[in-house]
């Protein structure tokens, strides 16, 4: 599996890591069945079964004590409008 730096902030209230951006630079795994690397087995069959997803090498930036915004906003209600099941209105 290759691997994409990216950096981002740590939340240890939720336990979340929400990345801020990608730095561009990615790691070769140079494994033979990773179809992203390199070292790829299959270099001319089209559908072959390797493994094609990138994995975070994970930078964080800052590090927070409290909960991420999504997970505040999930357990505070929010408006009722948006992100909430409001049942049938008939």
């Amino acid at each position: 599996m290759s691997f994409h730096r990216s950096f981002g902030d740590q939340y240890r209230g939720c336990g979340h890591y929400v990345r801020i951006y990608q730095t561009g630079i990615t790691y070769d795994c140079a494994r033979p069945n990773c179809k992203l690397s390199a070292a790829h087995m299959h270099k001319t069959a089209r559908n072959c079964g390797c493994n094609m997803e990138f994995s975070d090498h994970r930078r964080v930036r800052n590090l927070f004590q409290t909960k991420c915004d999504a997970c505040l906003e999930y357990e505070g209600g929010g408006s009722d409008e948006y992100g909430h099941r409001t049942g049938r209105h008939w």
